[in-house]
């Protein structure tokens, strides 16, 4: 069936491919990927044919049903992808011949669309793209034009791993070393011999990755791209998957594999100024983990009470197994004393009536006390485990404060590692205080962050999930309840209950310097996570710079100076799935975000090179293994100059406005809303349209409205959340964009 259907597709490529040909160069793999050994060595991998559209053929490498990237901002919430090889030297691994086609283009309308035709490739596909090349955190990607740019012309032996080593890759500190590493970026390879130093579960412990090092220490991330490496949590998010589930066990660290294979992704670091991976690897099958030497595996760890008082003990829990042997030695290490690495050994008892169970209590300890601890495991054969893994020579512990008054938003915040960055209350319900810095009204971010008075590090949190969250306002006092989350590398708390205690606060302003190199060298600018930062020059009375007006995806870098390496990331006018910056700050890279993304609130005003400012306040935040600051409103931006002239930015929202010399205003009501909304507009009396948008940018209703009084618009079947009505007259001009909160 696959030779037939391949011949009838080859034929209709040849009308395709004379069509297209005119239109866009054809190209190779290679020709895309190669960058010679001159960039690469001063840290320049960028194709030649960036943001050029070609056309190119490649045998595919896997199937496309393997394939798993779950996205909020993709229509149908997934992201196809295969890799393909070059056709030359018989559809074999080489240097600079595999890449990615990332199956997402921008529709019309200006939603993203799946390119759903990888999904029903198979591997040895011969098959022809049409798309534009495109790259993202320093990997080379096709992405097709759109649904119809994938055509099978053909079929052949799938393509086969390559030997590569972890060392040509990555280094000790998992650095991508570009003139070795890059020529293999989108290859199918294979390395051998390496050992598990790191699991590290993320994405509130429904993902997971594995760090694994050669003989030398060269480590590289196996990363779960595909179906194979998720957990038995996840629900599978390609319709074509094979399998509704993940079924993956993680390894215990210490397991060594004689052999792993996958594609190599590139994940940039090291001179590139990005905080990302390096070169990782994602298996594609259950084969490609060949397994030599299993150590005990230390899993289910517990603690009770979590948070301790000064009059109770901590009773730590966990299970122990060995797939291969028995266990020999189960021990436990505990200290009030971490800097100064002082730990008291004791053994770990097996609960009676099990075989794998063991606790330990660790005694009380005075109000305030930091106590951290690690496990030890050692099987009939000498293979060890210690949990947290030891890390360059250091012994990382899992760490909790004694308090007899609660647990502060520094506890769920401080880590003692800024590598190792995630709380030590991961996953645990807790109870915190503090004073309201941002809210979803209107001329602020949209989003609820806390912050603990009188502490200028590791005192700001974000806060999501309960609905009386929207109620809040800047400057109240509120005790919140929630489990203490990550979401990639950025901590939250999701919250269940909200009580306002009735007290108010000002709020307080941690200033720092936006070229601060060692905020960034170090993984300082951890401890301002969460937090109210403003951005000033170093120099006091002196305006910083815009050191780069777009930084890609909406980001810009301001700093002391054009010609400094180290700027902060700022962003502003996109709010998704995967982006949560305020839609009231008029400063944004490209006038595309004012009605994709989120729809802004303000006029934009578009970055350039010659603006400069006193200072931009607001919310820092994580992800994508950048810090950027997230302005509230326009009022976060202080004096900003372009080429030396001031810029005023719009200081009124969009729901009162001036058309043909009246003025028109849109009132709402209620708001927040549960079923319908009540929408009029005064002084404007001709046909008006109305659409309303999800905080994705989707459509979920439309409609005319009354021009002589209120139109109801229903909402009973859109879902809870922040909805955007936009509102536009019988010429098409508009009126206002106004933000609803929909309740339930």
């Amino acid at each position: 069936m696959r030779d037939m259907k391949s011949n009838l597709l080859l034929a209709l490529f040849l009308g395709f491919s004379l069509s297209v040909a005119a239109q866009y160069d054809t190209v190779t793999v290679r020709d895309i990927q190669f960058v010679d050994q001159t960039d690469l060595a001063n840290c320049n991998d960028t194709s030649a044919y960036y943001d050029d559209t070609v056309v190119v053929v490649g045998v595919v490498m896997h199937n496309g049903n393997l394939t798993e990237i779950a996205s909020g901002s993709v229509n149908g919430n997934y992201r196809p992808a295969v890799n393909i090889v070059d056709t030359s030297m018989n559809a074999q691994m080489g240097d600079f011949r595999g890449i990615e086609v990332h199956g997402v283009y921008v529709d019309a309308g200006g939603q993203n669309q799946p390119v759903s035709a990888l999904n029903q490739l198979v591997a040895g596909d011969i098959i022809f793209v049409t798309g534009w090349v495109n790259r993202f955190s320093g990997q080379s990607q096709i992405n097709p034009i759109d649904n119809s740019s994938v055509i099978v012309s053909g079929f052949t032996t799938p393509p086969q791993p390559t030997v590569v080593n972890v060392g040509d890759l990555n280094d000790v500190n998992r650095t991508n070393i570009l003139e070795t590493g890059e020529e293999w970026e989108g290859s199918f390879v294979e390395i051998q011999n390496v050992t598990v130093t790191a699991v590290n579960f993320f994405s509130g412990n429904s993902r997971v990755s594995l760090d694994v090092a050669d003989a030398n220490g060269n480590t590289i991330n196996i990363s779960d791209r595909y179906m194979v490496q998720k957990l038995p949590g996840h629900t599978a998010v390609n319709p074509a998957s094979p399998q509704s589930n993940g079924s993956f066990v993680p390894p215990a660290v210490g397991t060594q594999y004689a052999s792993l294979k996958g594609i190599i992704l590139h994940s940039e670091n090291g001179c590139t100024g990005a905080g990302g991976r390096g070169y990782e690897l994602n298996p594609f099958d259950t084969s490609h983990y060949e397994v030599g030497v299993t150590p005990p595996l230390i899993t289910s760890l517990t603690r009770t009470p979590t948070m301790p008082t000064s009059t109770e003990t901590a009773l730590v829990g966990c299970s122990i197994t060995d797939s291969d042997g028995s266990i020999a030695t189960a021990e436990i290490y505990y200290t009030n004393d971490i800097s100064g690495g002082n730990f008291t050994q004791a053994n770990l008892s097996l609960v009676s009536g099990s075989t794998d169970e063991y606790e330990y209590q660790i005694p009380s300890f005075s109000d305030g006390t930091m106590i951290g601890y690690y496990l030890r495991a050692v099987d009939n054969a000498g293979n060890e485990t210690i949990i947290p893994t030891p890390s360059g020579g250091n012994q990382p512990v899992i760490a909790y404060t004694v308090r007899d008054n609660g647990a502060t938003i520094v506890d769920l915040q401080m880590v003692l590692d800024y590598n190792n960055d995630e709380s030590y209350y991961e996953g645990e319900e807790m109870t915190v205080t503090g004073i309201v810095t941002a809210t979803t009204k209107d001329w602020d971010i949209g989003y609820v962050y806390i912050q603990q008075p009188g502490a200028n590090e590791w005192s700001g949190i974000n806060l999501v999930g309960d609905p009386q969250l929207a109620t809040l306002s800047r400057g109240q006092e509120v005790t919140v309840t929630g489990e203490v989350e990550e979401d990639f590398g950025f901590t939250r708390l999701r919250v269940n209950n909200v009580v306002v205690t009735g007290n108010t606060a000002p709020l307080e302003t941690t200033y720092i310097n936006p070229s601060d190199s060692d905020l960034y060298n170090s993984g300082e600018m951890e401890k301002y996570e969460g937090m109210l930062i403003g951005l000033v020059h170093s120099t006091p009375g002196t305006s910083m710079k815009m050191m780069n007006e777009n930084a890609d995806f909406g980001d810009y870098v301001v700093g002391d100076d054009t010609t400094l390496s180290q700027g902060t990331r700022v962003l502003a006018g996109r709010q998704n799935s995967r982006a949560f910056s305020s839609l009231w700050v008029s400063l944004v890279t490209d006038s595309f975000y004012v009605n994709n993304e989120g729809i802004m609130q303000v006029d934009p005003v578009i970055t350039t090179p010659e603006m400069e400012m006193d200072t931009i306040i607001g919310q820092m935040y994580y992800s994508f293994s950048n810090y950027r600051l997230l302005p509230r409103s326009n009022y976060d931006i202080i004096n900003l100059l372009d080429d030396g002239v001031r810029v005023d930015l719009p200081d009124t929202t969009t729901n009162i406005t001036t058309i043909d010399g009246r003025r028109v205003e849109t009132v709402l009501f209620p708001n927040p809303a549960e079923s319908f909304v009540n929408v009029a507009v005064d002084g404007y009396e001709k046909e008006m349209t109305y659409v309303v948008y999800d905080i994705t940018g989707r459509v979920v209703s439309n409609g005319w409205l009354n021009p002589f009084g209120f139109t109801t618009i229903d909402l009973q079947s859109v879902s809870s959340g922040i909805l955007l009505i936009e509102i536009r007259g019988a010429q098409e001009e508009l009126i206002s964009i106004n933000k609803v909160l929909r309740t339930n």
